[in-house]
C-alpha cells in the first residue's frame, strides 16, 4: 500500500467515524435457533470461546440455506447483511465473534496463538499427572466359571494399578472382556496375579475382568 493510499484511508475512517470491526458477544448457555442478527459485513471470526469444542451454527443472509458450524479460531469473509445464529443446547460461556466491514482493506487478524495450543495441554497434563486420584477399593473374585469386573470403562482414567492380596491362595487371570479364563494353555487372558503381585497400566481407559479357580482378592485403583 502507498503512502497516500493509507493516507486517504485514515482520512476516511477520521471523516466517518468508521469502526472496521466490532465484537458479538454470544451467550452459550442461552440455547438460540436461528436468532436474527442484522449485521452488515464482509468479515466474520470467531476471536474466543470457552473451548475447542463450542460452536455456533450460522446462516448468511437467507434463513432457508443450511446453517455452517464455526468454533474458535474459524471464519469467513464474504459479504453479508444478516446472520441467522443457533447455539446448540448443553453448551456453556460467552464466545466472541467479531464482524467487520472492509476487512481485506481495513482490517485484519493477527493471531500468534498456536492451533494446537490444546492439544500440547492436554500432553502437559499426561505428562504431569493427576492431583486428585480416582477411586481405590478391594475386589472379590469370585471362583470361575464367571468373570468378575474389576475396573468398569472410564473415560477419563489416566491409569490404573492391580494387586493381589498377599494372603491369595491361587493366581488371578486378568482380561480385557469378561471372556477371560483361568490360565490353561493358551486360555484368554493377558496377565497372571500370584499372592502379592501387583499389575499397573496407563493410557488404557478400557473394562479389565479377573478371574480365579477359587475366591481370591485384589486391590484396585485408578487416577
Amino acid at each position: 500500500m502507498s503512502g497516500e493510499e493509507f493516507r486517504e484511508q485514515l482520512n476516511q475512517v477520521h471523516r466517518m467515524g468508521l469502526s472496521p470491526v466490532r465484537p458479538l458477544y454470544i451467550d452459550l448457555a442461552v440455547a438460540k435457533q436461528d436468532q436474527e442478527f442484522n449485521l452488515a459485513g464482509n468479515f466474520f471470526y470467531v476471536k474466543d470461546s470457552p473451548g475447542q469444542n463450542e460452536y455456533v451454527s450460522v446462516k448468511v443472509n437467507n434463513s432457508s440455506l443450511p446453517a455452517i458450524p464455526w468454533s474458535i479460531q474459524t471464519g469467513f469473509i464474504q459479504p453479508f447483511n444478516r446472520l441467522y445464529i443457533t447455539t446448540p443446547a448443553g453448551q456453556t460461556g460467552i464466545m466472541t465473534i467479531l464482524i467487520a466491514s472492509e476487512a481485506t482493506q481495513l482490517f485484519d487478524i493477527i493471531d500468534h496463538r498456536s492451533s494446537i495450543s490444546s492439544v500440547m495441554q492436554a500432553v502437559l497434563d499426561e505428562l504431569q499427572g493427576v492431583v486428585t486420584a480416582g477411586s481405590f477399593i478391594g475386589v472379590a473374585i469370585t471362583a470361575a466359571p464367571g468373570a468378575t469386573s474389576i475396573l468398569a470403562a472410564n473415560a477419563n482414567r489416566k491409569g490404573c494399578s492391580i494387586q493381589a492380596l498377599s494372603t491369595n491362595s491361587g493366581s488371578v487371570f486378568l482380561g480385557f472382556a469378561n471372556t477371560v479364563t483361568v490360565g490353561g494353555a493358551p486360555g484368554v487372558w493377558f496377565c497372571e496375579l500370584q499372592a502379592g503381585q501387583p499389575f499397573t497400566i496407563d493410557d488404557y481407559r478400557g473394562p479389565i475382568y479377573g478371574i480365579a479357580a477359587a475366591a481370591q482378592v485384589v486391590g484396585t485403583g485408578e487416577w
